[in-house]
């Protein structure tokens, strides 16, 4: 063990002799040992302990008031905690005393007179016994501290695989009305008598795209949903959030300033996801504020960085800040610092989500009682286009009297759809789950199949893997506001290079109809 370690030991020498105790501190003192202290008086020991803090005791056995053995019991709750040796020196020779003071704590015993060269090396032991013992426990101490934190992650993974799947589960059943209803308005709206009607026709479809966007948020926190992306200007994209909430900054006397570059490029990103970090950093600003002094400002500011060709976002308020100790745990999921029943610890743990997800980066800078302020990163990208995809997509006829089979466990998305799909001249047959659909597949021709993906008795994966193992394959489609259970074993069993098309498609009349014309088989299969 290197000896810098040594020299640096402490060593408190008790005993009623000041001779004995000087003569101890020239040897110790010879050998390198200076960090020495020493009492005559055994009842100053635990004062002594408490001030000097030493890693080693060389203790005399008889002294008055009060002797080895006393002191060695005082020492034994001190001890019980940490390794703390001790060393008796003793001039009694007897096997009594000497097991008396093994029993109450000694380490080790060394009899008057003794050889200097002993007595050192016992010091040298017990100091390194002592050495290895704090080091031990200092590993020891990190390794409980990397199980906790370990314990605390799979406990809060553990959490939010809950959660997401509580919250896929609820998109799941909000998925189907909302089909219908979508549906439903887009129909109506073809047929609307007067503009009256198709203007509530509107409003209903608004509200329930609202509530689509909700779902897809419940799906983006339950990591299911891929975002839905497009160009967006962030300069727009915050005036939106704070116009979001400018009644409750207002009546917090909060004031807005917003220095935004005009000429930002817009970025390719979900718009509605990253609305949802914004309101929830501007969120956070306005509760952290409500108890700071005035001025209370949250500043808003966008620069393009066209050397990394990333634009940045930053968010600052003059609330109390953020400590240094959980700044770096505020992103953590579950993590937060409000009285239990206000928060769920999840905003932000979501927005670094969101913000890694588009290839971006979020964190934070602050002191306390300077406020806080949030940088936000995007890369600017151009967006991959599928070769001539959205011109077909867009351009396409309808192609009367091509069959689709349409496969949906559920009674009004399937009417739905057949209803859409009839309009512009499909004939449409439908099934309640891939078994029916593989009866009807026996019996009848068709050049298109959609298919919902979770359902009873055959799901539709299973259904197109089926007809795949008999090389028996139409164009296979999933229609409808994604699916929670649409995760990535159903889409790895979809063989890439047998099917058209599994994606996310809007599930309003004009989305399936434009999907339906897009897919185009030359021949009707059985």
């Amino acid at each position: 063990m290197d000896s810098e370690i040594f020299r640096s030991a402490k060593i408190l020498i008790v005993d009623d002799e000041q001779a004995m105790v000087r003569l101890l501190e020239l040897l110790l003192e010879h050998v390198g040992y200076t960090n020495l202290r020493s009492t005559t008086d055994p009842r100053e020991v635990l004062e002594c302990c408490a001030e000097f803090q030493p890693d080693l005791i060389l203790l005399d056995l008889r002294m008055p008031h009060l002797d080895g053995i006393q002191v060695l019991k005082q020492l034994e709750e001190r001890r019980a905690d940490l390794y703390l040796p001790v060393l008796v020196l003793t001039a009694d020779v007897s096997r009594e005393s000497k097991r008396a003071a093994l029993e109450a704590g000694a380490s080790d015993l060394v009899t008057k007179p003794f050889e200097q060269t002993e007595l050192l090396l016992r010091v040298r032991n017990l100091l390194e016994m002592r050495f290895l013992h704090r080091d031990l426990r200092r590993q020891n101490e990190a390794l409980e501290a990397q199980i906790q934190e370990r314990t605390h992650q799979l406990l809060e993974a553990e959490k939010l695989a809950t959660m997401g799947n509580l919250l896929a589960g609820v998109a799941h059943e909000l998925n189907s009305p909302l089909s219908v209803i979508l549906g439903q308005v887009g129909l109506f709206a073809t047929t609307a008598a007067d503009d009256s009607a198709r203007a509530r026709a509107r409003e209903i479809g608004e509200a329930a795209e609202r509530c689509a966007h909700i779902v897809r948020s419940f799906l983006t926190i339950a990591r299911r949903h891929p975002p839905e992306r497009g160009h967006v200007s962030l300069n727009l994209l915050l005036r939106d959030a704070v116009e979001l909430l400018a009644f409750e900054l207002r009546i917090d006397n909060i004031e807005v300033q917003l220095d935004l570059e005009s000429d930002l490029p817009l970025v390719w990103a979900d718009g509605h996801q990253l609305k949802q970090v914004a309101v929830n950093l501007i969120a956070n600003a306005r509760q952290a504020m409500r108890e700071a002094s005035a001025p209370r400002r949250l500043s808003f500011l966008t620069r393009h960085e066209v050397q990394s060709r990333r634009v940045r976002i930053e968010v600052a308020d003059t609330g109390p800040g953020i400590p240094p100790e959980i700044q770096a745990r505020i992103f953590e999921p579950f993590f937060t610092t409000k009285p239990e029943g206000e928060s769920t610890g999840l905003g932000l743990a979501l927005a670094r989500g969101i913000i890694e997800g588009h290839g971006g980066a979020i964190s934070v800078e602050s002191r306390p009682g300077e406020g806080a302020r949030f940088l936000i990163e995007l890369p600017v990208e151009t967006p991959r286009l599928t070769h001539g995809e959205p011109e077909t997509f867009e351009a396409a006829l309808p192609v009367p009297g091509k069959t689709i089979l349409v496969v949906d466990d559920e009674p009004a998305v399937a009417a739905l759809l057949a209803e859409g799909l009839s309009r512009d001249g499909y004939k449409v047959d439908t099934a309640a789950n891939g078994a029916i659909a593989l009866r009807k597949l026996a019996a009848q021709n068709y050049d298109l199949i959609i298919s919902d993906s979770g359902m009873p008795v055959l799901s539709g994966p299973e259904l197109y893997l089926e007809r795949l193992r008999h090389r028996r394959c139409p164009q296979f489609e999933h229609p409808g506001i994604p699916r929670a259970d649409r995760g990535p074993s159903a889409r790895e069993a979809l063989h890439a290079r047998e099917r058209q098309a599994c994606g996310a498609t809007s599930s309003t009349r004009d989305g399936l109809t434009r999907r339906a014309r897009q897919v185009h088989v030359p021949q009707a299969v059985r």
